[in-house]
């Protein structure tokens, strides 16, 4: 009776384990720039030209790239990647451009489709011993370009997002319930010269873009059944 029930304890904390380790968030609530418990960070999009689309912002295809930046290195807190335009492009908000002096605003909002993220083991919403990685369920980009004398000359973007996190058991039920944040325009190809240095690489093969500062982030995450509900202790209490 003794053997068998250290077997089915070895059995049980094998599929413990594999549960453990999956890649579920070990905490609930939101991350922010606001009090350091986030950074920001460092986005490009990329000028795919799907479709025979032509190369330039807004265009069906266009893909990002986004990446934590600590001053020094990309990518080693979050990353988000992938998420190209959708098959709408660029849907113009509003238009506030004088038709005599080419001064004004156009607003634009575009949605995304696809795209996935990845956040380090090495903060408070994992354990410490997996990243935490999804996929998007959805970005939206609202953005205000600035137009002096019929030319571009800036543009601000608020996005939202939401996502799913995968390799965690579904009954968790864990996600990205909302993510916010804004970007400014640091280059394209309009401002002449090349990208900047130590921005995300463009993807879809891309040769061309834009580059964007990432700033004023959150995200709140969310499990129905939180990690916490479960430990070890407990477990190994029922099979003394």
């Amino acid at each position: 009776m003794k053997i068998l029930r250290m077997v089915f304890m070895s059995v049980l904390l094998v599929a413990f384990g594999q549960t453990a380790l999956a890649q579920c968030p070990d905490a609930i609530g939101q991350w922010t720039t606001n009090d350091g418990t986030m950074i920001g960070g460092r986005a490009t999009e990329a000028w795919c030209g799907a479709n025979g689309a032509p190369i330039q912002g807004g265009v069906p295809g266009n893909t990002q790239n986004a990446m934590s930046w600590d001053g020094a290195s990309l990518g080693t807190q979050w990353r988000a990647w992938g998420m190209a335009i959708d098959s709408n492009g660029a849907v113009l908000l509003s238009d506030t451009v004088d038709p005599v002096t080419g001064n004004g605003t156009r607003t634009y909002s575009t949605n995304y489709v696809d795209g996935e993220y990845w956040l380090t083991r090495d903060n408070t919403w994992a354990d410490g011993l997996a990243d935490l990685t999804g996929i998007l369920t959805s970005f939206n980009v609202v953005t205000t370009i600035t137009i002096r004398n019929f030319a571009a000359v800036g543009a601000s973007s608020n996005i939202n997002f939401t996502g799913d996190f995968v390799n965690c058991p579904g009954a968790n039920g864990c996600e990205i319930r909302f993510g916010i944040t804004n970007a400014m325009l640091v280059w394209n190809p309009g401002f002449g010269g090349s990208m900047p240095a130590d921005y995300p690489d463009l993807l879809c093969g891309a040769n061309t873009g834009e580059a964007f500062d990432v700033c004023c982030m959150t995200i709140d995450i969310y499990c129905v059944v939180g990690a916490e509900e479960t430990s070890w202790g407990s477990l190994k209490a029922l099979y003394k």
